[in-house]
C-alpha cells in the first residue's frame, strides 16, 4: 500500500515539474497555461475570500439536489424493474431513447421552460445522475440468484420483506456503484450548466476569470473542481466500505474468498 502511494505522489510530482517547465520554459504563453506557483498562489487568495466559498456552496447546491433527487427515484424504480420482468420489459424502450440524449444538448429546451434558476441547474443534475443510479439499481436487483427467489418463494416471504431482506441488501454493491459514479457526475454537470449559463458557481467563475484575463485565477477554480471531485469519489469508496463489511473480501483476480 505504501509503495502504490509513493508511485501516485511519484507521478504527480513528475506532472508538476512537466507543468513548471513548460511554463518557464514558455512554450505556451502564460495567458493560455501560468505556473503552478501562480496559479498555487492564486488559490491561497482565493480559499480567503467569501467569493470563493460562495460560488463553492452554489456548485454543491445544485449538485446535492439533483442527485438527491435522482437518488430516491432511480434506486425504487431500478429495484422494481430488475426484479419484475414485465416492468422492465415495457420501460425499456422509454428508457433507452431518454438515456440515449446528451444532457448538456437538452440544456437550452430547460432554460426556455424553466429559465437561468438553481432549479433549472438542479434538474439538468438530476437527469444526468438518475440513469446510472437506475441501471446499477436495476442490475444488481437482477443478481440475486434464482435459488434465493425460489427459497424465499417457498417459505411465502411477504413481498415488501423480501424487497427489505433480500432483494435491497443484494443488490448494495451494484447500487453503491451507481451512486459513486453519480455523485462524480453531479458536480461536473452541474459547474458545466454554470458556465453555459449565468448561473453562480464554479464554473461561472472560471468563466469570469477567463474574461476578465487572469488565467491563474481560473486555473485555481478548475483545480478546486477536480479536488472537489475527488473528495467525493473517497467518501463515496469510504461509505461502500463500510456499508458492505458484511461482504467476504475479494482476491485480486476478483474471486470472493472461501
Amino acid at each position: 500500500m505504501v509503495r502504490v502511494r509513493l508511485l501516485q505522489l511519484g507521478a504527480l510530482a513528475a506532472v508538476l515539474a512537466l507543468w513548471a517547465l513548460i511554463a518557464a520554459v514558455g512554450v505556451v504563453s502564460s495567458t493560455a497555461l501560468p505556473g503552478p506557483a501562480s496559479v498555487a498562489a492564486a488559490f491561497g487568495d482565493l480559499v480567503g475570500s467569501g467569493t470563493f466559498w460562495q460560488a463553492v456552496g452554489d456548485t454543491l447546491r445544485g449538485a446535492v439536489t439533483g442527485l438527491v433527487v435522482a437518488v430516491a427515484v432511480g434506486i425504487p424504480v431500478g429495484l422494481v424493474t430488475g426484479v419484475y420482468a414485465a416492468a422492465e420489459e415495457s420501460s425499456r424502450l422509454l428508457m433507452e431513447i431518454l438515456r440515449s440524449f446528451p444532457v448538456i444538448a437538452l440544456l437550452p429546451v430547460f432554460l426556455l421552460v424553466l429559465g437561468s434558476t438553481p432549479g433549472m441547474k438542479a434538474t439538468v443534475v438530476f437527469i444526468a445522475c438518475v440513469f446510472p443510479v437506475l441501471l446499477q439499481a436495476q442490475y444488481g436487483a437482477r443478481s440475486v440468484t434464482p435459488a434465493v427467489h425460489e427459497t424465499v418463494r417457498s417459505y411465502r416471504v411477504p413481498r415488501l420483506l423480501r424487497f427489505r431482506r433480500v432483494i435491497l441488501p443484494g443488490s448494495v454493491p451494484s447500487i453503491m456503484t451507481g451512486l459513486r459514479l453519480a455523485a462524480t457526475t453531479s458536480v461536473l454537470v452541474a459547474i458545466g450548466v454554470e458556465v453555459l449559463t449565468t448561473l453562480p458557481g464554479i464554473g461561472h467563475m472560471i468563466m469570469e476569470s477567463q474574461q476578465a484575463g487572469v488565467s491563474a485565477r481560473a486555473y485555481a477554480y478548475i483545480l478546486t473542481a477536480g479536488t472537489i471531485g475527488y473528495a467525493i469519489t473517497m467518501l463515496a469508496q469510504l461509505a461502500e466500505q463500510r456499508l458492505l463489511r458484511w461482504r467476504p473480501p475479494t482476491h485480486p483476480g476478483g474471486e470472493q474468498a472461501p
